[in-house]
């Protein structure tokens, strides 16, 4: 390898370049410190054997200038001096020397520690390689994390619904950067609109990809594997799947496996315009919280099990109708909701969420769902989140 030399003594620079060639290596030599920092900086050596005291520019300075190099492989500095009181030693080992010989230098003190240097510089090297490695491939994952959260974003309502005398909203907020949950509003026909709720277990790539591919079966368009809609030939060329049969289907397509012990919870439904009805149906998910005018709250605690547990035959799933008054708002939301834990690991529940979301009548539907949140936060007094949460809101207009 190729070592840099420093010694202002000439016999002393002769004696050393020799044992250098002698031991295999390299020597690029120096008289003096400035010569020899420029010389460094030109050429690739990992090892260094400098004098301490010269002129101009001493080891210690020499060593301080190296080390400050930023994006360099690591360099082995062996100092050279003829003290050998501990205060010295101590100084030098604290500017970032490796190791401290006394002069003269025997053959084999610095073949010894060459050979240190060596297997150091190897080290060094190899993890260097390993930490570029490692950053590539982070690198990659990032692109390919934020790639997952781009195609999740993707599948959020982008425009709402715009139907007289009703107003919508939805919220989302992933705990980590790719959440488990996903949501939707959207028109289903002139006389209705669909929604959904759906929570995967878990966090991170594996329950976003499953949500993802969720909600591809609950797309409104009348297309291959979409469960809402289904093509007929009578007019009007569909029929609208009732939300126990999509339920249903879901649950023969997503059986859960010894391998993949994932599984999801789902509240989904339709909202009949006409009559402002809505029909739903739950999979192991929370129920809705009817808010009214007057300040009142309906909880609708739905109880089933989630899909992939068991087979239609075994499985319970939950259904409910539900009319909505002039002035009622209705919230459907994922258990990052109802479940948020306090400092003392006690759940915000059912009852305490509803007393929170009636404070919010008379307030825009967004408005009050930043009321939630804001509830939730409180709750759980300055505690991170642990779960995603996620609110669709429907309000029937005074």
């Amino acid at each position: 390898m190729d070592i840099l030399v420093v010694d202002d003594d000439a016999l002393s620079l002769r004696l050393l370049i020799a044992l250098v060639e002698k031991l295999g290596h390299r020597p690029i030599s120096a008289s003096d410190g400035l010569t020899a920092w420029e010389l460094y900086r030109k050429h690739d050596c990992r090892v260094v054997i400098s004098d301490w005291n010269m002129p101009g520019l001493d080891g210690i300075e020499l060593l301080t200038r190296i080390r400050s190099l930023p994006g360099l492989g690591y360099t082995y500095f062996i100092m050279l001096t003829s003290r050998s009181d501990r205060e010295d030693v101590a100084a030098g080992m604290a500017a970032g020397a490796d190791d401290l010989l006394i002069k003269p230098v025997s053959r084999d003190d610095l073949e010894a520690r060459l050979n240190v240097a060596r297997r150091i510089v190897s080290l060094q090297m190899q993890l260097s390689q390993r930490n570029q490695e490692l950053s590539t491939v982070n690198e990659r994952m990032r692109q390919d994390l934020q790639a997952a959260v781009r195609v999740q974003e993707a599948l959020l309502p982008v425009q709402l619904p715009r139907i007289d005398g009703l107003d919508f909203a939805w919220l989302y907020r992933p705990c980590d950067q790719l959440g488990g949950d996903t949501l939707n509003i959207y028109r289903l026909d002139e006389h209705h609109i669909g929604f959904y709720v759906l929570d995967v277990s878990g966090h991170g790539v594996s329950s976003a990809l499953l949500a993802v591919q969720v909600s591809r079966f609950l797309s409104p368009l009348i297309a291959a594997g979409a469960l809402p809609k289904r093509a007929i030939t009578e007019r009007p060329g569909y029929r609208l799947a009732s939300p126990l049969e999509v339920i249903q289907e879901l649950n023969q397509l997503f059986p859960m496996s010894d391998t993949a012990m994932q599984y999801f919870t789902i509240i989904y439904g339709h909202y009949h315009i006409p009559s402002h009805t809505v029909n739903l149906a739950a999979a192991g998910h929370p129920g809705p919280i009817v808010t009214h005018c007057d300040g009142r709250s309906t909880v609708h605690d739905l109880s089933g099990n989630p899909i992939g547990f068991f087979p239609n035959d075994s499985a319970q799933f939950a259904e409910a109708m539900i009319a909505l008054a002039p002035g009622d708002r209705i919230h459907f939301f994922s258990d990052g909701v109802v479940e948020t834990m306090g400092e003392t690991q006690e759940i915000i529940g059912l009852e305490r969420l509803a007393a929170a979301m009636a404070k919010g009548v008379g307030d825009p539907v967004a408005v009050a769902q930043e009321h939630i949140i804001k509830a939730l936060a409180e709750w759980r007094q300055g505690t991170p989140p642990t779960d995603d949460v996620s609110i669709v809101t429907i309000e029937r207009r005074p």
